[in-house]
């Protein structure tokens, strides 16, 4: 754990000393859930404290920082709620008695989360609630089995309950020791404090916003802090969400509002098809780009330029960084520049440049021979998912008028992951190691809009040819180079015909998509490529 050099002041205090102050319990707690087996040695202690009162009950270290006139405690609710619960013991049985108790007053808490404030301030202005009836419970017990010692109690808690108090300089690092030492429990996922803050300021504004399909929130969330904010955190932890909720999200109904309109809006993308590639060939990061865009009010799927002169080059990028193993960071410095320029309204050719130019200047980085790519191609190490969203990128990129669903795309074997024993009878291959490397070759591959019958899917290729060409009839998006088998040759051929189709795939990809020739170095190509 690393924080800053004197970022930590600390106090050796007496609790009470802090009665009159307001604490806050930040959103990324969970919520009290002391039971009877954490107050046991807490009654041990009180007790001998009230038959010497010459001695302290350390309570533990409290971290806080200041927020709003606040101190948020980042780790110490546990103890002094319970410590309310014990005054609170003390204050109801002594009221049911008659009793004449010495001057005692709850600590100031409130909670960020506005459900848990609502049971707290219930349990104590009202009737005991649950989560914190049943050590409140087991006080009274305690407190009414040695009720002529009552202001004892009283006492001690006001002079000789002790906290070493150390205040944070930030949230940040306040944040960064509450989940070292982690004594109040487990913080809040980043999900959690997400669906916690919309959910309660969608109620405080009455104005809904969904939160079902945390993924997809968390992730345009994500992309809206990067557009608002001017200098991004790199590090978009906890802390920062947190903090960026509140300035920009739920400081007010206005902020609130924008938000939701613009969540709303990035709906739309769902069915934007670069979101699949995206998807296929593992790169999220490259959502915020199409998010991004969307806030600046440019649709891809409308303003087909921007499609095939950043997003679909973007996503060879990453293809080629990942079959040349390079370090991902690079990619998140690439999309962090281009980021920025599309916030500054930089112009698609100057864009399409910059990523030229950043290829060109890192060739090690980013560029790939054609022979390394194709032999990719075949490989079983090479996802499933890549060759795929290459297949889908040159649809997309093919696509000028048709509406292109690609959920409804399947991904078929044409040598099925299960081949019926009649393959091996014509001459393929029986033993499952040399099975693989021929069903993952993307010569193997064919892209349909409809499921081949399940009852011939694994059958030789003469009993399933039928079905293929009845089905690739009705898939005009589909039918392009890439994507069309010669079922004769496939026959024929076999496997030789998978490897031929592997290099045609491979040599079309380069010629034909976006940024193929900027990233694919030709075995007969020197130097740098531009297009």
């Amino acid at each position: 754990m690393i924080i800053s050099k004197n970022a930590v002041t600390t106090k050796y205090e007496r609790l009470y000393y802090y009665q009159d102050k307001k604490i806050g319990i930040p959103i990324f707690q969970r919520f009290y859930d002391w039971k009877e087996q954490q107050i046991v040695q807490l009654k041990t202690d009180l007790l001998e404290l009230i038959d010497n009162k010459d001695k302290q009950l350390y309570f533990l270290d409290f971290i806080y920082y200041e927020d709003g006139g606040k101190m948020m405690l980042a780790d110490g609710q546990q103890r002094i709620v319970t410590i309310n619960n014990l005054i609170k013991a003390i204050k109801d049985i002594s009221g049911e008695r008659g009793i004449q108790i010495n001057s005692i007053d709850y600590f100031d808490i409130s909670y960020d989360i506005l459900a848990n404030d609502e049971k707290y301030k219930t349990h104590f202005n009202n009737y005991a609630t649950a989560p914190f009836k049943t050590v409140y419970l087991k006080l009274r017990e305690f407190v009414d089995a040695h009720i002529t010692r009552i202001n004892d109690f009283i006492d001690v808690i006001k002079n000789n309950i002790f906290i070493y108090l150390k205040k944070c300089e930030n949230a940040d690092d306040a944040f960064e020791i509450f989940q070292q030492i982690n004594t109040g429990g487990k913080p809040l996922s980043k999900d959690e404090v997400i669906k916690t803050a919309l959910d309660q300021f969608k109620m405080v504004y009455s104005i809904n916003v969904d939160t079902s399909r945390m993924r997809d929130v968390k992730q345009s969330i994500i992309s809206y802090y990067k557009f608002k904010k001017e200098e991004p955190d790199k590090k978009f932890d906890n802390m920062a969400i947190i903090t960026f909720l509140k300035d920009y999200v739920t400081k007010d109904r206005q902020s609130f509002q924008e938000f939701v309109d613009t969540m709303n809006s990035l709906r739309g993308l769902d069915d934007n098809p670069i979101r699949y590639v995206i998807n296929y060939i593992n790169r999220a990061t490259l959502l915020d780009v199409l998010n991004i865009l969307a806030m600046k009010g440019i649709d891809t799927n409308i303003r087909k330029e921007y499609m095939t002169d950043l997003m679909l080059p973007l996503c060879m990028m990453s293809v080629a960084l990942t079959l040349n193993g390079s370090s991902p960071t690079s990619f998140r410095y690439l999309l962090t520049e281009v980021v920025d320029k599309i916030k500054n309204n930089t112009d698609l050719a100057t864009l399409n440049q910059f990523l030229i130019d950043k290829v060109n200047s890192d060739p090690i980085t980013w560029k790939i021979t054609l022979e390394d790519f194709t032999d990719s191609l075949g490989q079983t190490t090479t996802s499933r998912g890549i060759k795929r969203g290459l297949m889908i990128m040159d649809i997309i990129d093919k696509n000028v008028s048709g509406h292109l669903t690609v959920p409804l795309i399947n991904l078929e074997h044409i040598y099925p992951q299960n081949p019926d024993r009649e393959w091996a009878r014509m001459g393929w291959p029986s033993h499952s190691e040399l099975q693989k490397p021929i069903i993952d070759n993307i010569g193997n591959y064919l892209l349909l809009c409809e499921a081949v019958n399940k009852s011939v899917q694994n059958k030789y290729i003469t009993h399933k040819v039928s079905q293929y060409r009845s089905i690739i009839a009705r898939d005009n998006l589909l039918q392009t180079p890439i994507n069309t088998i010669d079922f004769d040759r496939f026959e024929n051929d076999g496997e030789n015909y998978i490897k031929y189709r592997q290099k045609d795939i491979a040599k079309r990809i380069r010629e034909e998509l976006p940024f193929g020739r900027v990233l694919i170095i030709d075995n007969q190509t020197q130097g740098n490529v531009s297009e």
